[in-house]
């Protein structure tokens, strides 16, 4: 069996088990025994949590419906008594539980934000960043279009993040260990500073101080020292050192502050549209892949155009919505290598 498809069975099962839990904890309510082994299902294993939540999800979307238990007998769902509606037809509770699991397979509109039991969410817009501090001394700063889910306990500190960029720094406690959720890996650490940036395609970690231990899905495992990052991504758990450059690069955030390195235009527009309602836009394909330095506030993104327009043959339309269109002036295509000119601050 392939890696791929022994995946996608264990995923299949944790799905079944997850909408298997939530009917049993409908049926019965006021079972605390029943409640306890449900958390303790959930806790077991970050992809529990998030199938659980899934089927949560699935199961509240139809609250007028009839349920039949395995006996035939019916029950009525609660429905306002102001708003009656119409008699829904019979179904058994292992339709429903099936129902579930095709809900989650397709996927339903933002599952990852779902609140967990005991979660706190703390998020910010774009171009807005935050600092959290927590209840054990430690501190979240989250940066431009941020989400994350916060539970702290006796036991253990959880972080399950779910979209963005965020500088961790966490407190020492031996005694409860401060975990990272990235849905497909996890960052463990007891205390330590480290920055994590979701995208949509992988997750760069850098360590500034102190050690973590990341594992995945896969059942990879590495430690990331204080200078080190990692890329991690399905199957790719690797550490480099990338040097203070990059590590300064990639914290530059906090200080409200872009730093550019040889970023090729592409890259740079990339970042500054991180911080904008409306985009910079690249609809020149033969200035894309100049290469750019300089260092900007992360509002700066007209005085980066205006870097553009008087470092490289760049011209630049603000259009009605407010979106900038940068293309190539009239006259001979700029070179692309090596690039003509460094753009500073």
């Amino acid at each position: 069996m392939s890696s791929g498809t022994k995946a996608a069975n264990e995923r299949k099962a944790i799905r079944a088990a997850a909408a298997a839990w939530v009917v049993r904890l409908d049926a019965a309510p006021g079972d605390p025994s029943l409640r306890d082994d449900a958390d303790r299902w959930i806790d077991a294993d970050p992809r529990h949590a998030v199938a659980f939540a899934e089927a949560q999800l699935a199961w509240d979307a139809a609250p007028h419906i009839r349920l039949r238990d395995e006996e035939g007998q019916a029950e009525e769902a609660t429905a306002p008594e102001e708003a009656p509606v119409p008699a829904a037809p019979l179904i058994s509770r292992r339709a429903v539980g099936l129902g579930l699991l095709a809900a989650s397979a397709v996927g339903a509109v933002g599952l990852g934000r779902l609140l967990l039991p005991g979660e706190e969410r703390r998020a910010t817009t774009r171009g807005e960043q935050s600092l959290t501090r927590l209840a054990d001394g430690s501190s979240i700063r989250l940066n431009t279009a941020t989400t994350l889910a916060i539970s702290l306990s006796g036991a253990r500190r959880k972080v399950r993040m779910i979209e963005g960029e965020a500088l961790f720094d966490v407190a020492r406690d031996p005694r409860r260990p401060f975990i990272v959720d990235l849905g497909d890996a996890e960052v463990r650490v007891i205390g330590t500073s480290f920055n994590i940036r979701k995208r949509a395609d992988r997750t760069e970690l850098t360590v500034t101080r102190g050690l973590v231990a990341v594992s995945d899905a896969e059942g990879q495992s590495i430690r990331v020292g204080a200078g080190e990052t990692t890329l991690i991504r399905p199957g790719v758990l690797a550490v480099a050192d990338p040097g203070e450059a990059l590590i300064r690069q990639r914290t530059a955030w906090q200080d409200g502050v872009i730093e550019l390195n040889d970023e090729t235009i592409e890259e740079a527009v990339a970042e500054f549209n991180r911080y904008r309602d409306q985009p910079i836009v690249v609809a020149d394909p033969r200035i894309g892949s100049l290469v750019i330095s300089g260092r900007f506030g992360i509002h700066e993104s007209r005085e980066f155009v205006e870097a553009l327009k008087s470092s490289f043959a760049i011209a630049a339309v603000t259009t009605a919505n407010g979106s900038i269109a940068l293309t190539g002036a009239e006259g001979p295509a700029p070179r692309i290598a090596p690039a003509p000119g460094r753009a500073t601050e």
